[in-house]
């Protein structure tokens, strides 16, 4: 009798051992600092698309004519920026519904319209460069259309952070 007492005590202590942890693998991701690395990050990458493209609008009016390459890997590193921006953002959004965080899914989601914008300036940037002869001026106006976007992505998401 006492045997299988004994082993229903331990498997009650067992899965009551093992619920909390597995909880925390999905409820404690914010304790982990899983948001924190994802809003950093997704910081980093939205300010390295910003400076890519304020390096390109700066050479594009002090160069008497537009370089492929020099157009190319601007468009390289934006995209990559933008792409990794979005990626933490996914997974940010992914932590906040686990919350039932509703502020924090409404900041993301402001960050998404603006770096949608961003996007859609980007594409057009990258429409521009594939003429034979690259329309600086255009370039450039498409350019500070994107850093303006970008830059409104990054004030609110300097505010989610906070």
């Amino acid at each position: 009798m006492f045997r299988p007492l004994a082993a229903l005590l331990t498997a009650v202590v067992a899965l009551s051992l093992a619920l909390p942890a597995a909880a925390q693998r999905d409820a404690g991701a914010k304790a982990r600092g899983d948001f924190s690395f994802y809003g950093h990050s997704s910081h980093s990458h939205l300010h390295g698309a910003y400076y890519h493209a304020g390096h390109y609008g700066r050479y594009l009016t002090s160069t008497p004519m537009v370089s492929p390459q020099v157009s190319s890997m601007t468009h390289t590193a934006i995209a990559h920026h933008i792409d990794q921006t979005q990626a933490h953002l996914d997974a940010m959004k992914t932590s906040l519904q686990a919350e039932g965080n509703k502020a924090g899914l409404e900041g993301v989601a402001k960050v998404n319209a603006h770096l949608d914008e961003a996007k859609q300036h980007h594409a057009t940037l990258q429409e521009l460069s594939k003429s034979e002869t690259i329309d600086k001026a255009k370039s450039k106006a498409t350019v500070d259309k994107l850093q303006s976007s970008l830059n409104k992505a990054i004030d609110e998401h300097e505010k989610l952070l906070d």
